[in-house]
């Protein structure tokens, strides 16, 4: 007997699915083509999906080339996992409750009609970019990424996180598994606000702001795992398995897209650099490079085709602005690379636009820089600063850089959370950066034997 509809996913689900897919992917970074992360996500998500009420269908995974923790599902099926979320589990149940927990949405019709305007809306977004990619307004306040994720209800993510905890178990995991990420991702929210002053970024789209880790559902799921009447510790959590995935996945930034270290983006394979201003927090995605400071003032560095603009001022007056009235335009020379600038008033806001050639003959690669009038004397000097460091890197100085990696360690005899967490390539909180990773509480210690996750150069 088949399914009842309700119980299935329908074509027209499938053909929404499979139009925003290449999207979602793009936005995401690609697809992270590892040899064995990908099979063993692929894995998790066929053995939690057979436990859901929709046990027949296929839900097609991809592991998303992104370090922002984040997971989500649309109709159709399709299932989204980031490496980012993949390197914060610590075991294969953990990645497994969050895998039930977006199947769980899709299942439950959660959103539904919401989601699919998202789609909707990016799709045509991006058609629509390509016709206005002259119009200031939309890329100074459009800078964000856009969500493909459904603004769902506390009563539909507690049903989610329910329904995910019955197929946890029903998959034969532990279902403590899903209160123990759930607590991970609130140490993660609360790591990433005091590493960046406690400011809100808009420009970051993951699953801690879609679906916030707070302490009531943390013991919400908790109280449900003691209910299936599985014991604590007598399901194996696959720990081993999970550890053995993801050892020396990339972890941060991908080379292709260039890294974020400290205030320097550096981009090896196409061989530049520059520094934001200090007081800056810059967010990586595979679109551009966005710098944010807690007054509002927001720097976004991309590439884009050159259009025949005979050199860089012609390239901002008559293709990059061709409909703004730009003002003080100059011609500058930085560390050898021919560049031009100049400035207008959009909503409100100062601009500032700078252009360097990109020495292929047929790119640019650019500034836009948005300030409110009464900052921009002040931040004057730091951004002229910042225009001035972009400068080409020499074919040894882009070998030399190299991504951070998941190193998964053995404990040795004597060394401590501090010892370990010394070995990192992490300069500030290290410590805490390696509690948070490990899913380790504050005061607890690591033991001789333990298998842990170090983030390496």
């Amino acid at each position: 007997m088949p399914a009842p509809a309700w119980a299935q996913i329908s074509d027209r689900e499938r053909q929404q699915g499979a139009q925003a897919h290449k999207q979602i992917v793009a936005q995401y970074g690609g697809v992270y083509d590892h040899p064995r992360v990908g099979p063993y996500v692929e894995r998790v998500t066929a053995r939690i999906s057979a436990a859901s009420s929709m046990p027949n269908e296929r839900f097609q995974v991809t592991v998303l080339n992104s370090p922002v923790v984040n997971a989500f599902a649309i109709p159709g099926g399709f299932v989204y996992v980031t490496r980012g979320l993949v390197a914060l589990a610590n075991s294969e149940a953990e990645l497994a409750s969050v895998i039930g927990h977006e199947i769980a949405h899709v299942t439950l019709r959660h959103g539904q009609g919401r989601q699919n305007r998202a789609i909707g809306a990016t799709l045509l977004g991006a058609v629509l970019g390509i016709a206005v990619g002259s119009d200031l307004v939309n890329q100074i306040f459009n800078i964000g990424a856009s969500g493909f994720l459904a603004d769902y209800s506390r009563d539909q993510e507690n049903e989610a996180d329910s329904a995910g905890l019955t197929m946890l178990t029903g998959a034969g995991y532990d279902p403590y598994a899903a209160p123990s990420f759930l607590a991970s991702l609130g140490a993660q929210s609360g790591l990433h606000a005091q590493l960046q002053g406690a400011r809100y970024d808009p420009n970051r789209v993951d699953w801690l702001a879609s679906h916030p880790a707070t302490g009531q559902r943390v013991r919400a799921t908790r109280e449900q795992a003691q209910q299936t009447g599985v014991a604590p510790g007598t399901r194996a959590t696959g720990v081993d398995a999970h550890l053995a995935a993801i050892d020396g996945m990339i972890y941060g930034d991908d080379p292709e897209q260039g890294f974020v270290r400290g205030r320097d983006f550096i981009h090896p394979d196409l061989r530049f650099e520059f520094t934001v201003p200090d007081g800056f927090a810059m967010t990586n995605s595979a679109q551009a490079v966005v710098a944010r400071d807690t007054n509002g003032s927001q720097i976004k560095f991309d590439g884009a085709p050159r259009s025949n603009a005979r050199n860089m001022a012609a390239y901002i007056t008559q293709v990059w602005a061709r409909d703004a009235q730009i003002s003080q335009v100059e011609a500058i020379d930085v560390n050898g690379i021919p560049a031009a600038t100049g400035v207008t008033r959009v909503k409100g806001k100062d601009v500032r636009l700078v252009a360097y050639d990109a020495g292929n003959k047929t790119g640019v690669y650019r500034f836009l820089i948005a300030t409110e009038p009464r900052r921009t004397k002040t931040l004057e000097p730091s951004i002229r600063d910042m225009v001035l460091s972009f400068r080409r890197l020499t074919a040894d100085e882009a070998a030399k850089t190299s991504p951070l990696r998941v190193d998964v360690r053995t404990v040795g005899r004597g060394e401590t959370v501090a010892s370990l967490a010394g070995q990192s390539a992490f300069a500030d909180a290290a410590e805490q950066r390696f509690r948070v990773l490990n899913g380790l509480p504050d005061g607890e210690q690591v033991v001789a034997g333990q298998r842990v996750k170090l983030v390496v150069d």
